[in-house]
This record gives structure tokens, C-alpha cells and sequence, in this order.
């Protein structure tokens, strides 16, 4: 299991530094980045998102698998919560500082991340339960999440909520438990998947190219307060609650390596539409997700690698 980390690690700061150095060289652009975005988003994960789960779903432990969502949206709402307590550390702060904070706590990044580290260590069968726990995860992210922001309009968010990648999960689910996935023709399995593929790759290489600016990390008290709070004491405070839920081991698993993640890339554009501090939330995501290369294996090799 250490080899498998060490590669996932390996891999992520490889497809990290492909899009640093090609942001440095002029071959992308900030067009560049939101246009690929929105290609990754809209396109790609939804059909990588699809056969994953047509694929890796068993759908004889739906039974016990169903609890995923729940999972992942009291994940979100216990950050939430956590967030309450330890925002004071931010010390006198600015209201949208504190704002910011909190969402960066409710907010982590819950899919790229995880796919690489969960396909490594377990698996592309590993990818249909992440996905489920990221249904409730994406509930919580555009109802708290957004919330916390000073975004209250309830259809606001339930609009915001309803992304293609939400809509892939639905219609995968409804496609596999009744056994329809058997009916999908080979060569639309074939297109999507071979889509699909390069949703991952593709979104880490932007989000290198994303976090190349020379001024985006500012290392001051709140971004060494969050990265410590997001890497460190969020995950100690979590993983012993998920340990005590009746819960099948898969689902703890998944569950666990969700909430080391660092905080997510998309919390800068949350904050310019919602409110909050942009600046904060991209020094942060880059804070985090630089240290988390450090974090993330070791509590992986300490919970499982043993």
C-alpha cells in the first residue's frame, strides 16, 4: 500500500507540475484554463463519473451502499460545525475572512483528489462508492456551503446544485440497480469511457496551471491557520466519528480519504460569485493542496497502510 500512495503522490505533483510549467511557458492562459474547466466539468467527469459507476456499483450492496450520500453530506454539515468553534483563531478578522473560513472548512476537494488516490490504493471499483458519497457531498456543498457565503436563496442554490456531474450520478444509478447497464451498447461504454479518462488528468493540469501565479500564495497567520485546521485538526476531530458509525469498511475508507482532502479549487470561483475573499480562498487551496502531498500519505499509511 505505501508503493500505491507514493505513486498516487507521484502522479499528482507530476500532472501539478505539467501545468505550472506550461502556464510559465505561455502555452495556457487564463482563457485557457476556464474554457478547459468548463470542458472537464460539463463533458468529461460526467462521463467518467457514468462509468465508473456502471462499472464498479454493486448494486446487491445497495442495501448497505445507499448510506453514502448521507455520509458525505454530514461530512460537510460536521465541518460546517467544526468551522464554528475554530474560527475564532482566525484572530480579529474581517467578515468575510470569517466567511471564507468557514466555507474552506464546509469545502474540501472531494473528487479529483480522492480519484487518483482511491484508484491507486484500491481500485477503479473503489471510484462508484466515491461518487456516491459525493452525491450527498454536493448537496451539502451548494446548500451549507454556499450558505455560509451570505447566499441564502434557496433556489440560487438548488439551481447552482444541478451539474451535469450531479445529473450523470442519477441517471448511472437509475441505469445500474434495475440491470440495465447489460443494455448500454459496447461502443457507447467504449466513447465514454475513453472521454472520461482524460477528465482527470486534464483538471489537475489546469489546476497546476491555476495556482502558477507568482502571488497566490501569501503566507500569513489565517493561511497557516487554515491549512493546520483543513489537513490536521478537521480529519483528527472526523475520522474517530466515522470509525464509531456501523458503517461497511469500503465506506469508512472512502470516507476517510474525503476528509483529508485539502480545500478545493473551485471555492475561488464560489467566492467571487457568492461572497467571501477570493485571494484568501486561492492562497488557501494552494496552501493546502501543496501540503497535503505530505499529510495525505502519511495518515493513509498510519489508518490502513499497517
Amino acid at each position: 500500500m505505501t508503493i500505491a500512495i507514493i505513486l498516487a503522490v507521484a502522479e499528482i505533483i507530476g500532472l501539478f507540475s505539467i501545468g505550472i510549467a506550461a502556464r510559465r511557458l505561455g502555452y495556457i492562459d487564463e482563457k485557457d484554463i476556464d474554457r478547459s474547466s468548463r470542458l472537464v466539468l460539463d463533458f468529461l467527469l460526467p462521463a467518467f463519473t457514468f462509468t465508473s459507476i456502471i462499472k464498479g456499483l454493486d448494486v446487491t450492496r445497495f442495501h448497505e451502499l445507499w448510506i453514502l450520500p448521507v455520509v458525505g453530506f454530514l461530512q460537510v454539515l460536521f465541518f460546517t460545525v467544526a468551522g464554528l468553534v475554530l474560527r475564532f483563531g482566525l484572530l480579529p478578522a474581517h467578515r468575510d475572512k470569517q466567511r471564507t473560513f468557514l466555507h474552506l472548512c464546509a469545502v474540501n476537494n472531494s473528487t479529483f483528489l480522492p480519484i487518483i488516490i482511491l484508484r491507486n490504493i484500491w481500485g477503479d471499483a473503489s471510484l462508484a462508492n466515491l461518487f456516491l458519497l459525493y452525491l450527498g457531498g454536493a448537496v451539502g456543498v451548494w446548500t451549507i456551503g454556499v450558505g455560509v457565503l451570505g447566499a441564502t436563496s434557496l433556489r440560487r442554490s438548488i439551481r447552482g446544485a444541478i451539474k451535469p456531474n450531479l445529473v450523470a450520478i442519477f441517471v448511472a444509478i437509475a441505469v445500474a440497480l434495475p440491470g440495465g447497464a447489460v443494455h448500454i451498447p459496447a461502443v457507447i461504454m467504449k466513447i465514454l469511457t475513453s472521454a472520461g479518462s482524460v477528465a482527470v488528468p486534464l483538471v489537475l493540469i489546469m489546476t497546476g496551471a491555476s495556482l502558477a501565479h507568482r502571488g497566490t500564495l501569501r503566507v500569513t497567520w489565517p493561511i497557516v491557520y487554515i491549512t493546520v485546521v483543513r489537513l490536521l485538526l478537521l480529519p483528527l476531530l472526523t475520522i474517530p466519528l466515522l470509525a464509531l458509525l456501523p458503517i461497511p469498511k469500503d465506506v469508512y475508507s472512502v470516507a476517510v480519504i474525503v476528509a483529508l482532502m485539502p480545500t478545493a479549487i473551485s471555492s475561488v470561483i464560489m467566492t467571487r460569485r457568492y461572497g467571501g475573499q477570493p485571494g484568501f480562498a486561492a492562497s488557501a487551496a494552494l496552501a493546502t493542496t501543496v501540503c497535503s502531498i505530505v499529510t495525505v500519505p502519511a495518515a493513509v499509511w498510519f489508518l490502513f497502510g499497517r
